[in-house]
């Protein structure tokens, strides 16, 4: 499964986080520092599997220990159409 970032999605500073304007619903979706560099490896297709591996690498965690967290925000973002899955 390859993931990225979907057209029409304006991401800006939130709080310690980020915020992503969705232009074609008008609505607004808040992630944490963690989110945001989520977001940041989105610019282009990337798997589950390489970007479990660079949120442990960016915060030195076992990936196995990650990966449940990062699927479940890559589900909430396909769910708000902030993603596109392939």
């Amino acid at each position: 499964m390859s993931i990225r970032a979907a057209e029409g999605c304006v991401p800006c500073a939130f709080g310690d986080g980020i915020a992503i304007f969705d232009t074609s619903s008008n609505s607004y979706f808040s992630m944490n520092a963690v989110g945001e560099f989520v977001w940041s490896q989105l610019g282009q297709p990337i798997t589950l599997e390489d970007l479990v591996g660079r949120v442990a690498d960016r915060y030195r965690v076992d990936p196995a220990v990650c990966e449940g967290d990062i699927r479940k925000l890559v589900d909430d973002l396909a769910a708000h159409r902030l993603v596109t899955l392939s």
